[in-house]
């Protein structure tokens, strides 16, 4: 078997946020209309800047010469889902380094990082390694805010490292989030709204109206 190549690149997954809670509420067809839905807007948004290299589930590893090309990518893609209605939001994880490609496959420790790196964010962030952030800020005149969140111990790695998060602007979400089952609600067009606690949340459907009655404290 022949050894493989050396390549140096940025690896990103990106997944939708609530993936679990949403299928349990809508339904497995509804959960499938939407990973489609996904997989389109990830390949119309990636293509011109890198490369999709798996599709799994509700899950995309993407990889990219560099940085840059990932911050142009996921930019795309986050403004071609910012508050659409009834479509849950992504949330992604980025690392750059070596890697072993063979047969078409990505092995080593960079690829591992950025998964775990995506693990950690919430729904709507981008974050990302140390590495990356120094290679998005070196080119002043590029314009990207990246700012330290903390250092974290992340599954299987020895040491703590630090974890930053991309800040894409003009993004200011209108939409809010059924807390239910993570989709985008426009409360123009919601299908109910509760009070609690001085805050107020918005639902996509009659459904989640009432398992967030039923207990709140689980949602929250």
């Amino acid at each position: 078997m022949k050894p493989g190549e050396n390549v140096e690149a940025t690896f990103c997954f990106v997944d939708i946020a609530g993936y679990t809670a949403l299928t349990d509420q809508h339904g497995e067809l509804a959960a499938a209309n939407l990973v489609d839905d996904f997989n389109h807007f990830v390949s119309i948004a990636v293509s011109p800047f890198g490369k999709v290299h798996e599709l799994i589930g509700d899950c995309a590893f993407l990889v990219f010469a560099n940085p840059l090309s990932a911050h142009r990518a996921l930019a795309a893609l986050y403004a071609s889902i910012a508050d659409r209605r009834d479509f849950p939001v992504v949330r992604a994880g980025l690392h750059h380094g070596p890697a072993l490609l063979r047969s078409d496959r990505y092995f080593g420790s960079a690829v591992n990082t950025a998964a775990r790196i995506a693990a950690q964010a919430s729904g709507g962030e981008i974050l990302c390694s140390r590495e990356v952030a120094e290679l998005l800020t070196e080119t002043p005149t590029a314009g990207i805010e990246v700012t330290h969140k903390q250092a974290m111990r992340l599954k299987n790695l020895p040491q703590p490292i630090d974890i930053y998060e991309v800040v894409l602007p003009g993004l200011q979400r209108e939409c809010a989030i059924d807390p239910v089952c993570k989709m985008q609600v426009d409360a123009a067009h919601a299908a109910g709204h509760l009070h609690l606690n001085d805050q107020t949340y918005w639902f996509c459907s009659l459904d989640c109206v009432a398992q967030f009655s039923g207990n709140p404290d689980a949602y929250i």
